[in-house]
């Protein structure tokens, strides 16, 4: 059976630029919100716990998958049912393991770990779905990283002291690569609604659990607490459905290189808004990602095969 438009199919880019900008748009759109979500993290951390926002995470994505399930008429359960529950697994293991090396260890650190998913995106696309990796890829894609890095690494770090949590971190952005190429793996019959809906499932559910576990607090006991989370949470919920949709068109590395805009112009507000120092060497890397970005517009894919 050839390949279909289906959201998540595996679906190259086309060399006619006009029919790439869907998905180079709505990776941007989803850097965007993920951008509002860090700077609403960043003025509200005080009053919420990561827990917290997991859990009303969950709530909003249910909600505004069950809305929208209807209004479409779509059946969020989808017909690859295994792999959408495992997609959600991916999803929300991804986030615990972000939000433990958040916790934990230097943000600088957890921050360069978690964007090094685009690096297992682009190894793993290959190997699961048969997607033609080029040099011009791992080239971009290797760029954007080292961009990345020189955007986060502050002043006064002067090398790295390994933790375990660093691990976690690391199999953080490996279990989100995982769901990002098992996304592409989607067949026609489904949306890109399903993937939220069973991630929201775990997250409402599991949340509470976890928070248990580690002796944390929701951190939602005051209206700030609340109304703080709830507002994240639908920038969280919107920036995937964006983020989603985008791999209808293009490649999960691809998605992952526009995602790098996420810190830079995060670090553009943090120094308009909250004063934090902007040195040559972060508007040396914000330089590279936005080459990266660019060039992005220029890239061929093969075609696809059929499957």
């Amino acid at each position: 059976m050839k390949n279909s438009s289906g959201i998540g199919q595996p679906r190259p880019d086309s060399s006619n630029r006009q029919s790439s900008n869907p998905g180079l748009g709505l990776a941007f759109s989803s850097a965007l919100f993920y951008t509002s979500y860090d700077v609403g993290v960043r003025s509200l951390i005080g009053d919420l716990s990561v827990w917290g926002m997991l859990f009303l995470r969950g709530c909003v994505g249910l909600t505004v998958m069950l809305v929208l399930a209807r209004i479409f008429s779509r059946p969020l359960w989808g017909r690859q049912t295994p792999l959408l529950l495992l997609i959600g697994f991916f999803a929300f293991g991804s986030s615990i393991c972000n939000a433990i090396s958040l916790s934990s260890i230097p943000l600088y650190q957890a921050l360069m770990i978690i964007y090094f998913y685009p690096v297992f995106t682009l190894l793993l696309a290959g190997p699961v779905n048969g997607e033609p990796v080029t040099g011009r890829d791992l080239t971009l894609t290797l760029l954007a990283v080292a961009g990345g890095m020189a955007l986060v690494w502050p002043d006064q770090a002067v090398g790295l002291e390994f933790r375990p949590q660093h691990i976690v971190g690391i199999g953080g952005a490996f279990l989100y690569s995982l769901g990002q190429v098992s996304i592409r793996r989607m067949g026609p019959g489904n949306s890109g609604l399903e993937p939220i809906f069973f991630y929201s499932l775990y997250a409402f559910f599991l949340a509470v659990p976890m928070s248990m576990i580690f002796n944390v607090e929701l951190g939602l006991n005051s209206f700030g607490g609340v109304g703080g989370a709830f507002i994240l949470a639908t920038l969280g919920i919107s920036a995937q459905l964006s983020g989603y949709a985008a791999l209808r068109w293009i490649p999960g590395f691809k998605v992952g290189i526009i995602g790098y805009l996420e810190l830079l112009i995060g670090g553009f507000i943090s120094w308009l808004v909250f004063s934090d120092p902007m040195g040559l060497r972060a508007l040396a890397g914000g330089m590279i990602v936005v080459f990266a970005v660019f060039q992005l517009r220029k890239s061929r894919a093969a075609p696809s095969k059929s499957r």
